[in-house]
């Protein structure tokens, strides 16, 4: 009996000492894991803050100037300050699109809402003394809609206005989803927003929208490659609008050239989403340099492409951003989120009157998706400036995925913008 104690004492002695070493094991190897997170968490937090410091510094020292004329060009500095200098912006297309629709709808006033889209940006553009667009929708009594045949409602309208827009070309390939009379009645409603317009040929004479800013007329034109459904239109339906030909061109680029002091060139061309020009856009580029355009802004691709500056047969400087990508959209293609706002300074000189190209440079801009759960779903952002913010400690503005698209989006600009040293 003794023994049998003696033997079960021995036993729970082994056991506790057995739990006893197990417990320190355990105990060393889980002290050495948490040691080990938190060494690796606290270098990966280091080496991410350095990266983020890193990308900061790149951020800061990238820049948006594409062009700036040389001093060959202008006058000496006793006389630069008596030249005129006026501030040309410029957007690409100014889409609807059907999510966007949903995400501006006011349930209660059964109205929409589309002003905070904007806001972000608006002050990149007032300080302008124009800013051009492509609106590339309607505005009738149609059902709204924004895809295949696009209608928006009056308030979308209102609120690019409300951004700074106040020129807008009213030709694209969706000029006549509703025909003739949706093409005035579209035209009536942005010139009462205040809005002026080009690119339709509902009137005589109303194909070169001439502009005085600052006692220098500028001229504007604007045209499309065609239509959608263009086979089905009357002859009646495809004269009322500036659809591209090199006779129509040439005539109206003369009427300029003797009316204005600059000319600018509205172009809707090109190839769905893509960031390099195509053959026949270069063709068109050549005709319209060679006819007299001072400056032409492609859109429709709903991607940015190549921005260059060529001299002309006097050897003026003569610049081409063959598309600026969209202005707004609900598009998910990531590429057709990167935007920009083109600034385009051109100057009249106080020795000889002569109007030049002066510098141009961009704003880089982001259309934000925030989710469809979002109060505000769509937003236009400033894309170098929110990613600074973020490498700069502010992580809580966006999250880390999206300040990767703005740092891919950013790259992708400077790719494709920038022209070739």
């Amino acid at each position: 009996m003794s023994r049998n104690r003696r033997n079960k004492r021995n036993l729970k002695k082994i056991t506790e000492l057995i739990t006893s070493k197990t417990f320190l094991r355990i105990s060393t190897v889980l002290a050495i894991i948490i040691v080990v997170c938190v060494i690796t968490i606290f270098y990966r937090n280091y080496e991410d803050k350095k990266l983020l410091a890193s990308q900061r510094l790149e951020l800061e020292q990238s820049i948006e100037d594409i062009f700036t004329a040389t001093s060959k060009s202008i006058e000496n500095s006793s006389t630069s300050a008596l030249n005129t200098v006026i501030r040309v912006s410029a957007v690409g297309d100014i889409l609807c699109g059907e999510e966007m629709l949903t995400d501006a709808y006011q349930k209660e006033s059964k109205s929409y809402y589309f002003d905070n889209m904007f806001q972000n940006i608006t002050n990149f553009i007032t300080k302008s003394d124009i800013v051009l667009g492509t609106m590339e929708t309607n505005f009738t009594e149609n059902a709204y809609s924004g895809y295949g045949n696009r209608n928006s409602p009056k308030e979308f309208g209102e609120a690019v206005k409300n951004s700074g827009i106040n020129l807008v070309s009213i030709t694209t390939n969706h000029s006549l989803d509703y025909g003739i009379d949706g093409l005035r009645k579209t035209k009536e409603y942005l010139q009462e927003l205040g809005f002026s317009t080009v690119g339709d040929r509902l009137e005589d004479n109303n194909t070169v929208n001439i502009q005085t800013i600052k006692d220098v007329k500028i001229a504007f034109l604007s045209y499309t490659y065609g239509v959608e459904n263009q086979g089905k239109k009357s002859e009646k339906e495809l004269q009322s609008l500036n659809i591209y030909s090199e006779k129509i061109a040439k005539e109206e680029l003369e009427y300029a050239e003797e009316n204005a002091d600059f000319t600018f060139v509205i172009m809707h061309w090109g190839e769905p989403y893509a960031t390099e020009p195509s053959k026949e856009q270069k063709n068109v580029a050549d005709f319209l340099v060679e006819n007299g355009a001072d400056v032409i802004l492609g859109n429709h691709p709903a991607a940015i492409q190549p921005m260059e500056v060529r001299q002309n047969a006097d050897g003026e400087n003569v610049f081409i951003a063959y598309s600026l990508g969209n202005y707004i959209s609900s598009i998910s293609n990531e590429v057709s989120k990167v935007e920009l706002v083109l600034n385009i300074e051109i100057m009249k000189s106080a020795k000889d009157d002569k109007v030049i190209l002066n510098k141009v440079d961009y704003t880089p801009i982001y259309v934000l998706d925030n989710g469809e759960k979002a109060k505000n779903r769509y937003e236009l952002i400033d894309m170098k400036g929110i990613a600074k913010e973020y490498a700069g400690g502010n992580t809580k503005i966006i999250d880390r995925k999206t300040y990767n698209k703005l740092l891919d989006g950013l790259k992708l600009l400077e790719k494709v913008v920038k022209p070739e040293n």
